[in-house]
């Protein structure tokens, strides 16, 4: 590498997506990296490495935030932050320029609601024909009960179940967007071990013992070998019919991972454990994006302290 004071701060960032990012995480994360890369470029295109400090970061983060929401800017943050933190390892930087910065950005704008309620669930789950061998109404509901990524439920095989410990290994995704078959998860912190209910083990367990161990479950192969192509918009559009036709919140296969979520944060589950079963990278991660049942959380919490005080005398 040359001298310090010849590297940009933007060379430096694009050789270490290539370094540290290109083939450990997804395509999809992956590309996320490659789009701040580019906001960087035009945001700061001359900065020097030897001239970062603090107020060039916060200016940074300032010039982002102008045009986007301040969850859009954290996640910014985030990744560039994780490059900063490589750099500072490095000696290539004396201080953390990332420390104590101010996280701003525009106001967001109002969006539906993207989760349903639990009685919401409970009257889509009951709505799912189960009972017609393995389909898309049992997909909808693996994703509804573990809070999988699409592309991870699409993954799974018959030996990912382990009905000795009523556990689903996620440990792969299928890559329906590119048609390569498996590929590896969105981080490393996806691969988990899921635990079951009784109704995936009862009722699902049968339907799936007799298939291929190692082919996926939910994906059709043709006669010339090959798999058939699979679309998250055919199953998006399945959801929000049935949504639409039990008049319930309308909402995308996704929704079904932050339903689960939020149901189980509801319901008084750890913010860790529910952290580990989505393969959050972590907590953080969670609670920023569960932060409106936190918040409903809190106020419940409140008013249970107060009743407890009261009862102090």
């Amino acid at each position: 590498m040359a001298k310090k004071k010849e590297v940009l701060f933007c060379d430096y960032f694009d050789e270490w997506i290539e370094i540290y990012k290109v083939g450990a995480i997804a395509k999809i994360t992956l590309d996320k990296y490659y789009n701040v890369a580019k906001q960087l470029r035009q945001i700061c295109p001359k900065l020097f490495i030897s001239d970062f400090d603090r107020r060039e970061y916060q200016r940074i983060i300032n010039e982002y935030a102008k045009t986007h929401e301040k969850q859009t800017t954290t996640d910014f943050h985030h990744h560039v932050k994780a490059c900063i933190k490589d750099m500072f390892h490095d000696r290539l930087i004396d201080v953390d320029p990332t420390y104590k910065a101010i996280i701003k950005g525009k106001p967001p704008v109002e969006k539906k609601r993207k989760f349903l309620q639990k009685e919401e669930l409970t009257k889509l789950l009951q709505s799912l024909n189960l009972s017609a061998g393995i389909n898309k109404d049992w997909f909808i509901l693996l994703v509804a009960k573990t809070g999988m990524r699409y592309a991870e439920c699409l993954g799974i095989t018959p030996f990912d179940f382990d009905w000795a410990e009523n556990t689903l290994s996620v440990n792969k995704t299928w890559d329906y967007k590119g048609g390569s078959g498996f590929s590896k998860t969105k981080t490393d912190s996806s691969v988990r071990r899921i635990k079951l209910d009784w109704q995936i083990v009862g009722q699902f367990k049968p339907l799936i013992m007799n298939l291929p161990p190692n082919e996926p479950i939910f994906i059709e192969k043709l006669e010339d070998g090959m798999y058939k192509r699979e679309f998250n918009s055919t199953i998006n559009n399945m959801l929000l019919k049935k949504c639409k036709d039990l008049k319930i919140t309308e909402v995308s296969l996704h929704a079904l991972r932050h339903t689960h979520a939020s149901i189980l944060l509801a319901e008084g589950v750890s913010i860790h454990t529910i952290s580990n079963r989505l393969g959050h990278a972590d907590v953080g991660v969670t609670q920023s994006t569960y932060a409106h049942v936190l918040d409903e959380l809190q106020k419940k919490d409140d008013q249970k302290m107060l009743a407890v005080l009261m009862q102090i005398a």
